[in-house]
This record gives structure tokens, sequence and C-alpha cells, in this order.
């Protein structure tokens, strides 16, 4: 690993960088389409990560009734015939279905009535939504993967790192360990569907994130993200020694894209390269998504939240299938909770706004020291990213400006 330069040592940008030249336009006002619905099948997982945020978080909560699933899909289509903007000002269409809070494949039924609801609405056609799943890979055995293969779906497998780390974290209920499983269907679907798989890893205290990134890129995988862990316990959290270690291997990374071969760019890793389209100008936002707003989750019962991990929290209900999102309700989440990164603070003063449009409201709300303030530690993660990739367009505008395609919206890798 190279010697970092001293700007990355220091909490500041590389020189010369202007975060006012890609300040993002101010945010739309609603009322806002739906664009997007993360649903609850499940209610529930069959394991018990050691740092599992929802568990730490959300109540206990029933699985789905098929007909709520139905109302979800009906609720969704319908919304697409709304007037009204997305949360980064768009007005064409573009919309999804997810599934990902708790496990998901507990309810392979309702994956399987969602898939046939979706084929007979849409048929085969480039107006389907895309749909992606969140797996932690236990239930992925070969007949599901080759399913998932045949779906057109997006899947992403949760994988913290070697068999050590992975099986230190993510555990069944009786404390058994399950990288075998998860890194065995890796494997597989990195050969049935590599375009349509990502890997993510979450990282916890005394993680090696080289080490992480790496087992993912040995078993093939050809996107992966790197998360910090969100924890009330600081011997969870990320340490200063860990934030440097990411400072590094961020680096080290961003250089991989400068000198490695022109045909042979790394695996990408999902974060980074969305702060490296928003250095160039893309994508920029106010804030972190567009939770509450054109996104919004669906609990077992059909009541609206703004995302999944605020699904069966009663203070952050905003309405319901039947009854649609109360817009009083809507309005004061995105004052509130939901607020862009310029109302916030410390975001309002941090040079990186711009390329990370705020924390992640959910944990901001939750784990954050109050006020909707961001976690410290993972605004040192962004930081890092943020600095690596604006590092990396100066140098590839100077040096090979084609490379920079990587990470244009729409092309390989963003």
């Amino acid at each position: 690993m190279a010697r970092p330069p001293a700007w990355a040592k220091r909490d500041a940008p590389p020189p010369g960088f202007d975060p006012g030249a890609i300040a993002p336009p101010p945010l739309p006002h609603g009322p806002w389409r739906v664009d997007s619905l993360a649903l609850d099948v499940s209610g529930s997982c069959n394991l018990a990560c050691r740092y599992c945020a929802e568990g730490a978080t959300q109540p206990r909560r029933p699985p789905m009734a098929a007909e709520i699933l139905d109302a979800a899909w009906e609720f969704l289509a319908r919304a697409g015939s709304q007037p009204g903007p997305s949360s980064v000002g768009r007005r064409s269409r573009e919309w999804s279905l997810r599934f990902g809070s708790g496990e998901p494949l507990l309810r392979r039924d309702l994956l399987q009535r969602a898939a046939g609801l979706i084929g007979s609405a849409c048929g085969p056609g480039p107006d389907r939504p895309a749909v992606f799943l969140t797996t932690n890979g236990v239930l992925l055995d070969d007949e599901t993967c080759r399913w998932l293969a045949q779906s057109g779906w997006h899947v992403k497998v949760s994988l913290d790192g070697p068999p050590a780390v992975h099986d230190s974290w993510r555990v069944t209920p009786a404390g058994r360990g399950t990288y075998t499983q998860a890194a065995s269907a890796v494997s597989l679907l990195t050969r049935l569907m590599p375009e349509r798989l990502s890997v993510t890893a979450v990282l916890c205290a005394e993680a090696d994130p080289a080490e992480v990134f790496g087992v993912a890129e040995g078993l093939g995988v050809r996107r992966i993200e790197l998360v910090p862990v969100s924890h009330e316990d600081a011997r969870v959290r990320p340490s200063p020694a860990d934030i440097e270690r990411y400072q590094a291997f961020v680096l080290d990374y961003a250089r991989r894209h400068l000198e490695g071969p022109p045909d042979q760019a790394p695996p990408v890793l999902i974060r980074f390269a969305l702060r490296v389209a928003r250095a160039m100008g893309h994508g920029n936002s106010r804030v972190a998504c567009a939770a509450g707003r054109s996104f919004l989750g669906v609990g077992p019962d059909g009541g609206l939240y703004p995302c999944f991990r605020f699904i069966g929290i009663d203070g952050y209900r905003l309405g319901s299938l039947g009854s649609g999102v109360d817009q009083a309700r809507q309005s004061a989440f995105c004052r509130g909770p939901g607020r862009p990164y310029d109302r916030r603070t410390p975001c309002g003063s941090c040079w990186a706004a711009p390329l990370c449009g705020g924390p992640c409201f959910a944990c901001a709300e939750m784990f954050g020291p109050g006020e909707g303030r961001p976690e410290p530690h993972s605004c040192a993660y962004v930081r890092a990213d943020a600095r690596a990739a604006v590092w990396l367009v100066g140098e590839l505008r100077r040096r090979d400006r084609r490379r920079l395609l990587r990470f244009l919206p729409g092309v390989e890798g963003v």
C-alpha cells in the first residue's frame, strides 16, 4: 500500500477543490410521486447478527399477507400516473420494488407472487420496474439462485469478509457462523448473473477493509459495498485506527483506477463510485436518498414508512396503502428527520456535503448523537471516500479522461 499524501492525513479535501462548483440544486417540494417501495415480507430474520440495526430498533412484526403484497403492487403501479418530481427532480419515471427488511427469502412464496404480478402487468418490455433483493445468503440454495438468475432481479448478498470475521458477527440464533453458505451462494451467483449481483460488507471494529474487499473480489464479485456499522456500543463501532486503515485502503483503490491497465478496472466500490460521479457533478443531491419522499417502506400491516428501517415505529408512520400518504406527516418528516444536509449540524459546514447528501435518516435518528446529527465515524468514512474521489477525478482529468467514463451514471459501475 503506497504512502498517503500529506493532504490525506487532514480532514480536508485535496488542494483546489471547490464545493460550490458542484453544489446540488435546491430540493424540489412535494407532493412527491412514489417511484419505489421497500417491502418487509417476512417480518423477521433467520439469523442473529451481533450488530443488527433493525433488531436493535424495530419492534417484532408479523409476516406479510398476500393481499398486502397485492395492495402494495397496485399502490406502486397507480402512483406512477400521479404528477410530481422524484427526490432529485426527475419527472420521467424510474421505478423499483425492493425486498430487504428481515430475510425476504423466508417468504419465497411472496417473492414468486410478486414476480407473477410484475410479469402479468408489464410483460418482458422495458417498462418493468427494477427489483432488488437483499439477503443474508443462507437460504440461497442452487434452485433459488437459478430462479433469481432467470428473474432479472438484482441481488445483494451480505458477506462481511473472511470466515473469521464474517462468522464472528453474522451468526444463527444458536451462534453458528454462516460464511460457508453465504460464500457458496455468492460464488454460484457470480457465474449465473455477475452483472446483477453485489456484495455488502459491514465494517465493524478491527475490520481490515482491504482484506474484506479482497474476499469478495476473490469470489469474482464485480460490485462491492463497504458500509460502516451503525451501533450504540463503542466496542462494535470502528475505532480511529480502523478509520485510518480505511483511508489508506480507499486511496490505494483509487490508485488502481489511475495506474492499472485501462481495460482491467477493479471491481466497483459502490459508495466510492458514487462520490466520483458526484465529484464530476452527476447525481448531487441535498439528501442522501429519496426515503420519505419518492421512496417508502411498507410494513406487513400495509403501513407506509420513510424506508424499511423505520417500519413498525409508529412515530415515523406516513400513512397506509389503503388511505395513501398523509401529506401533513410526510411534510413534517421532510422538515425534520428527512431534512436536507444544509439544514443539519454539522453537515451545513462540511466541505464534503455536496458529495454526500447528508446522513442516512434512520441511522442519524436512531444512532446519531442527537437532533438528527450524523454518526461521527460514518462521516469520517464518507470524507475518506470523498477525498480519494476528488483526487482521482483531478488526476484522471490530467492524465486519462477516458477512464472517468467508468463512473458516469448509466455506465458500468454506477
